[in-house]
């Protein structure tokens, strides 16, 4: 048996004679050109993957890369959750890929003899998940990015007890550094070292024989982005506060460093390459940004020409505030958010009243300044969120901005969670009063019970960040 860490969060577990990739964005970048694999993968590492399984931990392009999977045949067995609603195989199946089998949370799956997954879900919106793999003797617990903490995560450790490899997220997927106060200098506070102190609880409580800091192995290469690479949280900086934290909780766990390539063999242990991809981050940066600048260049003449029609905001909106629970908007009442639209071609915006049905108004660049609540994308961005309904895909883009008072800086968070409850087709919520809803979620109940204790919590005043660490110090 072996294991190799082929990107950001692919990986090649290859046992029994069968090989499964989980997560396979191998080639380009994703997120409209904001981020790439980093390090880049070699091509002699993608053309090698011949999968007889390939498993997808989430809908997110980081982990979803359409590009990526053509590159296989499309009828491999592509594995995924089985959530309450249908769209990740819907666009599996847009995209070719003939042969999709959903595993029910906890479900037990042989791949070969010797050779056994189990998928475990968790988030309330769009579904992430974990894959637990048994493999000729070898447990491996691939999270991802999944925060599992409290009983959720005993449920693994009950049927997992002892685990050899976990390899798990360390870094910001989310556009935190996105929200910008309108009337203060001070911005909202971020605590960046929270993904360091996650990532050693989890292994804390997991305890395995060896902690891999993965699916944060990315960068930010686009010019609007770029300068968003100071907050990434790299493996170097996870293995030195591992080695601290290790020591001071007396953890048995070593942490090992794997770039793309890398692999651990039950018969040789690990095989390393050198390199100084961390060490020389900066340099190398600067460097691989210089290599794709042909690619971003054909990405800027594309968008220069996008426009963003009010039809196409006025469609989308007056569907999505007829099905939204009023509860929900209740809070937007006589509150406009602004959506603004960037390109070379065109600057419009678009004065939006949810909770009023939705209605939407032109506004002139001369009176962006007075509102509020105001979000700025890029054309292509906030034109292709519309027309897919992706928009917590254009936030982790890391390109949309977000701008409130801070008085109203809780109504837009509000509209933006409203948003991605939408692409996660929760509206409206009578459609989930079914069977399949009912049979993708009991099995789940350690959860919900686990989201009943954090909004207790945040009703008390808690932030997410240490909600997190404290279901992680518990069960």
């Amino acid at each position: 048996m072996y294991f190799q860490t082929l990107s950001h969060a692919g990986l090649r577990v290859v046992a029994s004679g069968k090989e499964l990739v989980c997560d396979p964005w191998l080639v380009g970048s994703t997120y409209w050109r904001s981020w790439w694999n980093y390090p880049p993968v070699p091509q002699e590492l993608v053309d090698s993957l011949k999968p007889d399984f390939i498993y997808l931990t989430h809908l997110h392009w980081d982990h979803f890369q359409s590009v990526s999977l053509k590159r296989f045949d499309p009828d491999t067995p592509v594995l995924i959750p089985y959530d309450r609603y249908e769209r990740f195989t819907r666009d599996l199946r847009k995209i070719g890929m003939r042969n999709v089998r959903e595993l029910k949370h906890g479900e037990r799956v042989e791949l070969a003899p010797d050779f056994a997954i189990r998928s475990f879900h968790f988030a309330p919106f769009v579904t992430d998940s974990a894959i637990a793999m048994e493999a000729e003797g070898v447990t491996l617990l691939n999270a991802n990015d999944a925060k599992f903490a409290g009983a959720p995560l005993d449920q693994i450790l009950r049927l997992y007890p002892k685990i050899d490899f976990c390899l798990r997220s360390h870094s910001s997927a989310n556009p935190r550094a996105c929200y910008h106060l309108l009337d203060s200098e001070e911005q909202e506070p971020d605590d960046n070292e929270h993904y360091l102190r996650a990532f050693a609880l989890f292994m804390a409580r997991v305890k395995p024989r060896f902690a891999i800091p993965f699916a944060s192995n990315s960068c930010l290469l686009h010019d609007d982005v770029y300068r968003f690479n100071q907050l990434t949280q790299t493996p170097h900086a996870v293995a030195e506060y591992f080695a601290r934290f290790a020591v001071e909780r007396g953890l048995d766990t070593k942490l090992q460093v794997m770039i793309p390539g890398d692999k651990w063999d039950s018969e040789q242990g690990f095989m390393l390459q050198d390199h100084d991809w961390f060490e020389n981050r900066e340099a190398k940066l600067a460097d691989y940004r210089e290599r794709v600048t042909p690619a971003l260049e054909r990405q800027a003449q594309f968008e220069a020409r996008v426009q963003v029609s009010p039809k196409l905001v006025q469609d989308y909106f007056a569907d999505l505030a007829r099905d939204v629970p009023a509860s929900l908007t209740r809070k937007l009442k006589d509150r406009e958010v602004l959506l603004v639209s960037r390109s070379e071609k065109r600057t419009a915006g678009f004065a939006l009243d949810l909770a009023g049905g939705g209605r939407v108004r032109e506004i002139p660049a001369a009176e962006f300044d007075r509102f509020a609540m105001r979000i700025e994308f890029p054309a292509v961005i906030l034109r292709q969120a519309l027309a897919m309904n992706m928009f917590e895909h254009a936030g982790i883009s890391k390109r949309v901005h977000y701008y409130a008072t801070r008085e109203a800086m809780p109504a837009l968070r509000r509209f933006d969670t409203i948003l991605k409850m939408a692409e996660a087709e929760l509206f409206p919520l009578r459609r989930h009063l079914n069977r399949r809803t009912i049979r993708a979620l009991l099995p789940r109940w350690r959860e919900g019970l686990l989201y009943i204790r954090v909004l207790a919590d945040l009703a008390r005043g808690a932030d997410l960040p240490s909600l997190e660490e404290k279901y992680l110090e518990t069960a």
